[in-house]
């Protein structure tokens, strides 16, 4: 998922706290649904981008809405990707949020 940020190139401190509370949020219910995981974050160039991994990128998007509806710091989209990270032949969508 990526979030645009404020301030300079990393977003403000508020930005960045929000972006690590909901990389948590996300880290929760994607355990508790059991459709993929957290594997970090990365900031620059005045966005931040959560990276989530699962067997079912459709299933994974489901699964983190709610906590998206609820969460401070929306993001402008999610990068679903249907293949293996390495494989850039793979299907590769682009959602708005």
């Amino acid at each position: 998922m990526k979030f645009a940020l404020t301030g300079d190139g990393y977003g403000t401190e508020p930005e960045r706290g929000a972006i690590y509370a909901l990389a948590h949020q996300l880290e929760e219910a994607l355990e508790t649904a059991g459709d993929g995981e957290v594997d970090g974050h990365e900031f620059g160039q005045s966005t931040a981008q959560i990276y989530l991994y699962g067997p079912d990128a459709e299933r994974l998007l489901q699964a983190i809405r709610p906590v998206l509806r609820t969460a401070g710091l929306r993001p402008n989209e999610a990068v679903l990707r249907f293949g293996d990270v390495d494989d850039e032949s793979c299907r590769v969508e682009v959602v708005p949020l």
